[in-house]
């Protein structure tokens, strides 16, 4: 399976819902980063007025690796999942036929929330693999997810802390850059 040419650069933009990762992926496609053909890419809607920037395709492929391993992006699956078990061998195939779409790109990437959750799953695809993190205050996430799926706010703090810790506990240092909300409101220019 060809999976990257050594010219590519892939990044992965991850972090809780509702914390700032549309606005973030929307500005990377602004500096050029590709995210597939615009009509792969998931309409907006009224919670997201300006667009989610998410490719439907990536959003599917998570939704169905979650899935397989009896979770959902609001019932995440055991930390202790085992990614490389031969069961995800057909969703491996996928991600591969997928990733393939996006061989003539040098910089691409993809955005979607569950990534924090299925991260171990891109690594073992795309060596190399760039992890962006957008980290927002707990509670303004919470508060916003109340107001668009009308969860609890332990709800969504505790979503807010399994998402993040699984992003931490997937990445490297060296391959990963976190960056917070508020300091896009701050100086947008100098966060990008």
């Amino acid at each position: 399976m060809k999976i990257l040419s050594k010219n590519q650069t892939v990044v992965c933009i991850a972090g809780a819902h509702r914390s700032g990762t549309s606005m973030l992926t929307r500005l990377l496609h602004a500096c050029g980063l590709y995210l597939g053909p615009q009509e792969d890419l998931m309409p907006p809607q009224a919670d997201n007025p300006d667009g989610f920037w998410e490719h439907l395709r990536f959003v599917a492929l998570n939704d169905q690796l979650l899935n397989e391993l009896g979770g959902a992006w609001d019932l995440p699956p055991p930390a202790d999942e085992d990614f490389t078990s031969p069961r995800l061998d057909p969703l491996r195939m996928k991600a591969c036929m997928l990733i393939e779409a996006f061989e003539s790109a040098t910089l691409w990437g993809w955005k979607d929330p569950r990534n924090s959750l299925t991260l171990p799953f891109w690594l073992q695809l795309l060596p190399g693999l760039k992890t962006i993190i957008m980290v927002r205050n707990p509670l303004e996430v919470a508060h916003s997810m109340r107001e668009r799926n009308g969860t609890s706010y332990s709800f969504g703090l505790r979503l807010w802390e399994i998402y993040n810790r699984r992003l931490l506990n997937a990445t490297d240092q060296h391959d990963c850059l976190v960056t917070h909300y508020d300091l896009f409101f701050q100086d947008a220019e100098t966060e990008l």
